[in-house]
């Protein structure tokens, strides 16, 4: 399928929906996700097209109170468990379980938007490989979501082995352990950011001294003595 739905696994991401500019915890989003699946799977009908506007309505008053990261941002209501165990997340009112093309117009950013947007991990030409990455690292579908839309982190990993002349291949192989040791210190902090894979990144990251000022800010003294580690693995 995608990295928003990988093929294997029971994990999916739902970062562009807006989920992560509420101010909660990991577990918090998952019960908001459970309330959210609950109401809609009892009160919508496919067949009567006012219930999904009531529905839009009825827990956007709900979720009202939860503070935001950024006022601009929205958080669509309609984002939910897809799946009968409630383990993957997705739009449900995607018209591949409504029937209907134009379903998701009922929601903020409309059918066309929401259909033609691809997030910045997804289109990259490594997105199998991090999808690959992210599937055997996260727990649950808020992990995977954290991970798949943190594409600056992402982009600059892979600036970092690129300069220290390190393929793309043995990035993903001979590193895996190296990566996944990097990408659970960062799900530490992660939840103080918003991520939505809109962000823009202005750094291209040319060089090693611009990368170790990002990762530096980012991870503190966790990234130096990765780094330590690193060059001692690869001391070329």
């Amino acid at each position: 399928m995608s990295l928003c739905h990988p093929d294997v696994g029971n994990v999916s991401c739902g970062a562009c929906c807006g989920l992560f500019n509420l101010k909660l915890q990991p577990k918090e989003f998952k019960t908001l996700l459970l309330e959210r699946t609950s109401e809609f799977q009892t009160t919508v009908n496919f067949e009567v097209r006012h219930s999904f506007p009531i529905f839009r309505k009825e827990r956007e008053t709900k979720e009202a109170h939860i503070p935001k990261k950024d006022d601009m941002t929205y958080n669509c209501p309609f984002l939910g468990y897809v799946d009968p165990a409630k383990q993957r997340i997705g739009c449900m009112i995607h018209p591949i379980f409504t029937g209907d093309p134009k379903s998701q117009n009922f929601s903020f950013y409309g059918a066309s938007i929401c259909q033609a947007y691809d997030c910045k991990n997804k289109e990259s030409i490594l997105a199998d490989l991090w999808e690959s990455l992210f599937v055997e690292m996260a727990k649950d579908s808020v992990e995977y979501s954290f991970l798949s839309a943190d594409h600056i982190f992402s982009h600059a990993l892979e600036k970092y082995f690129q300069l220290l002349n390190i393929s793309m291949d043995r990035m993903f192989q001979e590193f895996r352990l190296e990566m996944m040791d990097l990408f659970r210190m960062r799900l530490q902090t992660s939840a103080e950011k918003n991520f939505t894979s809109f962000e823009i990144n202005y750094e291209s990251f040319s060089d090693l001294s611009v990368l170790e000022d990002y990762f530096s800010k980012e991870l503190g003294q966790y990234w130096k003595d990765w780094r330590e580690g690193m060059t001692k693995k690869n001391p070329g």
